[in-house]
């Protein structure tokens, strides 16, 4: 809620200084929402992750689950410097964070 707030602010505030339209920083929006996601399947996997049984399953589960941290923390930073940040870096990140987050859940 408050990075989709501040995300708002920032857009609003780049669409009045003649920086681009709404359009050109909706991307900013689905990033978020995919961010979102990330941190609501990760949030939900240490449980899981608790009551597994020990062993090589186990292990490959909360490496999938490291790795997954890992790419909402540099989604996050990338998002948090969007101006900065290429689109393209952006959005590739963005791709590799949903497929980890698929990963995981397989």
């Amino acid at each position: 809620e408050q990075t989709l707030e501040k995300l708002r602010t920032r857009i609003n505030q780049k669409v009045m200084s003649g920086l681009g339209t709404w359009i050109d920083w909706q991307y900013l929006f689905t990033a978020a929402n995919l961010l979102a996601k990330c941190r609501y399947t990760l949030q939900y996997t240490y449980p899981y992750a608790y009551y597994m049984d020990a062993g090589s399953r186990k292990e490959l589960f909360e490496y999938q689950q490291a790795q997954l941290e890992a790419e909402i923390e540099n989604l996050s930073w990338k998002i948090e410097r969007a101006e900065t940040t290429d689109r393209g870096d952006l959005e590739n990140q963005m791709d590799i964070a949903e497929k980890r987050r698929t990963t995981l859940l397989k």
